[in-house]
């Protein structure tokens, strides 16, 4: 009888870890997000005029992403000019944005607010608005400044071209278990050598359900970057060659005006 009892158990053990197996080799496959940018390294030479980033992956089939492309934040000082007896534009202060980002590039698959709701957008820095939540402005004497400031702030880096946000840019080819995207950058000029955080969220049903992420980096080569390294290292050699160059320029082109003749 005991045998029997034990003999049974086994057999409905085995039959157990069948079902099992069979029940998780049919469960879909859920697709790990991913995230890859082209070039890894955007070089600055002579003829630099920015770059084209490419930025692809994969993602689970039903979920929104959101891409942000941006550098630590920092502390960022800018002058401002008011009228001076409402007549004259003239300088007067300066303004210190606090925990800003130098670079802020977004795109995303649609509206964030769609997306994702204010609160989630501020938890993860996703817009201008969020932005100025986490940020502060004060004037040179350390005190809080009106809040429009930070507007003017968003204006001035949208016309650098270091602040952008796209939505509905990131283009989707969808699969059965898995989909893979795309989303084409113009990577500024005017942004600085340096490394660059690229971050990816994964959205569903208002909720960010998973993150993947990179990074790229902006460096100067050839004679830019041996040209830099003497204005840094070599300050009194670098200003000596400048005047050289200065001075040569301009004789030659009095040689060349000289051959061509003055007016007459």
């Amino acid at each position: 009888m005991k045998r029997s009892v034990i003999a049974t158990a086994r057999r409905w053990a085995a039959m157990a870890a069948v079902s099992l197996g069979l029940f998780v080799l049919s469960a879909p496959t859920v697709s790990a997000l991913t995230c890859e940018v082209s070039p890894s390294l955007v070089p600055i030479t002579m003829s630099y005029h920015g770059a084209k980033l490419t930025i692809t992956g994969t993602s689970g089939v039903n979920e929104d992403l959101v891409l942000k492309i941006s550098s630590v934040p920092a502390d960022s000082v800018m002058k401002y000019k008011a009228k001076v007896g409402g007549v004259f534009w003239m300088k007067k202060g300066s303004l210190d944005f606090k925990n800003v980002p130098g670079v802020y590039l977004l795109n995303s698959t649609a509206d964030l607010s769609r997306i994702l709701p204010a609160g989630a957008r501020n938890q993860y820095q996703l817009g201008y608005e969020s932005l100025a939540a986490a940020a502060s402005v004060e004037d040179s004497n350390g005190e809080p400044v009106d809040g429009k400031w930070f507007n003017e702030f968003i204006r001035f880096k949208e016309r650098e071209m270091v602040y952008d946000i796209q939505e509905g840019t990131i283009t989707r080819r969808h699969g059965e278990e898995s989909n893979t995207f795309e989303v084409m950058v113009d990577w500024p000029y005017q942004a600085p050598p340096g490394v660059y955080n690229v971050e990816l969220l994964a959205v569903s049903n208002g909720t960010v359900v998973d993150q993947a992420g990179t990074t790229f980096e902006v460096q100067r080569v050839g004679i830019g970057a041996a040209l830099s390294k003497m204005a840094f290292e070599q300050a009194a050699l670098y200003g000596i060659m400048a005047v050289v160059i200065a001075l040569a320029a301009g004789l030659a082109v009095g040689v060349i005006f000289k051959k061509g003749g003055g007016s007459h």
